[in-house]
């Protein structure tokens, strides 16, 4: 098109040129110039390369003596190439000036997308009043927004742990999982601490960060192929996921650390206070059942009092164990069905009710924080059935397929609930509906609650997540 227009223009200039050719005397070239000039500044210098020949050409044909030949001589030569000196000057100029206004426009555009990244990044938010799980997932969805891209997955490790954790933007893993250092070598594609990395036909990009206490690296999966300068975005975004992370970490070890503290206390407030006060009244009892001339009726009847307040003591102290941290439990590790026939035994003792136990594999176990948590969720959902329910019979089934959950469910046959039906956790919580004390415990575990009440019983429903197997990052 810009061809078409030097045509045009120096036809246009030769076509003056001829009818103005009486009142010009010898300056014929002045109209070629702005032709040329024309061309120059809107169609760049090849155009103007090109109406410069074309100019030349007609001036020497139609305008420079003798006319319709080429035949010029010395003067006639000098003009024309003086002409063209200038006419190639003036096109070099302005194809220069065009290419400094393109490359202006790209430093602008670039400029314009870093203060975007910029203005993202200084944005960053902040979650320290957030837990892990969920604080992890907000950060890598704020990393996709800035990046642009599809998917962020992090993984990281803490200094003083020999564990690796990951968390995703969406999609699985949906909270932040643990795994173990012989699981570690089939984790990443990419080494941890190694340099940033584009794959444009995968259209996935890395990155790693180093902060105070954690070490990582993170994945961008589905970044477009539009993204300018991604290594160097990606590595500014790594190192906000690292501070972030970081942060939500010690957030996390703070809780933890005050949750143990808290229960040390109680349980060393309990075991001095409580349960030393039941031990006095139990000798107190014993003392008056056997004093002598004593009536027998009373004599029993203080004795059972006595057994009740042993069997209180006995929880208590259990209870009291089960405060103290994870560590002191190191021991205890004989699998779920050890425990709920352990459980079993005492709840019929106790309650003169049979309770069936399913385990499902037999040889299920569990890590110390998953099986404290099932054993105190299975005794309260029992003993919820056994006192407000009276059953004849409750069955507790607890089983696991591969990977997945552990599901629980207790089940008596005595009056349900006040409503009937089934409802879903979010149904319970809505309702203000079922055991309120079991539904807070499971969810501060992560799972979930169900309940099915009718005329004829009810049925309690718990899924609990468990750490799953690792997974290779793609």
């Amino acid at each position: 098109m810009c061809y078409a227009g030097s045509i045009v223009a120096v036809g246009l200039a030769s076509l003056a040129t001829y009818l103005l050719r009486s009142w010009m005397g010898p300056s014929v070239s002045l109209l070629f110039f702005p032709a040329v000039i024309g061309i120059a500044v809107y169609g760049g210098y090849g155009p103007a390369l090109f109406a410069t020949v074309l100019s030349t050409a007609s001036l020497a044909f139609f305008f420079v003596a003798p006319a319709y030949s080429f035949d010029l001589g010395t003067d006639d030569v000098i003009r024309l190439s003086v002409f063209s000196a200038v006419a190639l000057a003036t096109a070099s100029l302005s194809s220069a000036r065009r290419e400094a206004e393109a490359a202006q426009r790209r430093a602008l555009f670039e400029l314009q997308g870093a203060m975007n990244t910029l203005r993202k990044v200084s944005g960053w938010p902040v979650f320290v009043d957030a837990d892990l799980a969920a604080g992890a997932r907000k950060v890598l969805e704020h990393a996709v927004s800035v990046v642009g891209c599809a998917r962020a997955v992090a993984v990281w490790e803490p200094d003083e742990e020999p564990w690796r954790f990951m968390a995703a933007s969406s999609g699985a893993p949906e909270t932040v999982t643990r795994h173990a250092p012989i699981e570690q070598e089939g984790l990443l594609a990419e080494p941890i601490e190694g340099p940033a990395a584009y794959d444009m036909a995968a259209a996935r990009a890395s990155a790693a960060f180093v902060v105070e206490h954690l070490r990582g690296r993170v994945f961008f999966s589905g970044v477009p192929e539009t993204t300018a300068d991604i290594v160097p975005l990606a590595e500014v975004v790594a190192r906000e996921v690292g501070n972030s992370l970081e942060q939500l970490h010690l957030h996390d070890r703070l809780q933890q650390v005050a949750i143990r503290e808290d229960r040390i206390r109680v349980a060393r407030d309990l075991h001095d206070g409580v349960l030393q006060s039941l031990t006095g009244i139990r000798l107190q009892l014993q003392t008056l059942a056997v004093e002598q001339g004593a009536p027998s009726t009373m004599s029993d009847r203080l004795l059972a009092v006595e057994r009740a307040l042993a069997i209180e003591q006995r929880e208590l102290r259990r209870f009291i164990e089960d405060l103290k941290p994870i560590g002191s439990h190191a021991g205890r590790d004989e699998g779920i069905a050890g425990m709920l026939e352990e459980l079993r035994a005492r709840l019929v003792d106790d309650w003169q009710t049979p309770v069936l136990v399913r385990v499902s594999p037999p040889g299920l176990a569990v890590s110390a924080p998953v099986y404290q948590t099932l054993r105190l969720m299975i005794r309260e959902a029992v003993i919820n059935a056994l006192k407000h329910g009276h059953p004849s019979r409750v069955t507790i089934d607890v089983q696991r397929d591969g990977d997945g959950p552990l599901r629980v469910a207790v089940a008596d046959d005595g009056r349900g609930f006040p409503f009937r039906g089934r409802l879903e956790h979010e149904d319970l919580v809505a309702a203000n509906a079922g055991p309120m004390s079991l539904r807070e415990r499971v969810a501060a575990a992560g799972g979930t609650l169900a309940v099915q009440s009718e005329p004829s019983g009810s049925r309690v429903e718990i899924v609990l997540p468990v750490d799953p197997d690792a997974k290779r990052l793609s």
